[in-house]
């Protein structure tokens, strides 16, 4: 990439002014007098030495720009609310794995820095077991007994011999995390999820879908932060989810 003229002049102005510097002018041998002189050239010279660090910060803008694009890795997770149940449940969930339906399944959405730098959000395991596993997350902060399950094809029919109360199984539409920074950073989070609850004693499924789609304006600029507000929104979904089901 070529560097642009701004920045070259930066360079420059900045190189010439540190020269003539008191400071490299007694590095250089000069006395006392001339140190003195070199110091009291005019307002030109004050106003260079008065200006002569925002060069470098000119620089740094520039290399921060035009930094190559980079891959931030987020924890997909649960994150319990405050009405999570402390007494024992008896009742045993069996949750089946997820199904990931979304368009582009390789990522989990991009952040957009000055300059038209991309920057890539990747899940660190595979988003359907992520969100597999948060769904268990969410019954066992509320104290049910949890087991894995494979072979719930979510209809009535094949919810016998499910060695569970109740089997929970269902498919991610939307998952996303978009970012925005310019002098402040945007988020845009969508969660869209559809949720199947099998009654195995009643024979009877229950469906519910929850979308989301929520904007945050003045987010630290952090990965963390856009991890957290993806996060949030996800466990919003599947509290809201069953608190209309169970």
């Amino acid at each position: 990439m070529l560097m642009p003229l701004t920045a070259i002049i930066a360079i420059r102005r900045y190189w010439r002014i540190t020269r003539n510097s008191p400071f490299s002018a007694v590095g250089n041998g000069y006395s006392g007098v001339e140190v003195f002189a070199r110091t009291n050239r005019g307002k030109r010279g004050d106003k260079e030495m008065k200006w002569k660090w925002m060069y470098p910060l000119v620089l740094l803008f520039y290399l921060w720009g035009c930094a190559a694009s980079r891959t931030f890795w987020m924890d997909i997770r649960y994150l319990p609310g405050p009405s999570a149940e402390q007494a024992e449940r008896k009742q045993v969930v069996a949750v089946n794995d997820f199904k990931d339906l979304r368009e582009d399944s390789s990522t989990l959405g991009a952040w957009t820095r000055p300059k038209g730098r991309l920057d890539t959000f990747m899940t660190s395991k595979p988003v359907d077991q992520a969100v597999t596993k948060a769904i268990s997350d969410y019954f066992i902060s509320r104290k049910y007994r949890v087991i894995n399950y494979t072979g719930w094809d979510l209809s009535p029919e094949s919810l016998s011999g499910i060695p569970a109360d109740l089997v929970v199984g269902g498919d991610i539409i939307h998952l996303k995390s978009e970012a925005w920074t310019t002098v402040r950073t945007r988020v845009k989070v969508h969660v869209q999820l559809q949720i199947h609850v099998g009654k195995v004693r009643e024979r009877k499924v229950l469906s519910q879908k929850m979308e989301i789609s929520k904007e945050i304006v003045g987010v630290t600029s952090r990965p963390e932060n856009i991890e957290e507000a993806l996060n949030k929104e996800l466990s919003e979904a599947i509290d809201r989810i069953f608190q209309g089901i169970l």
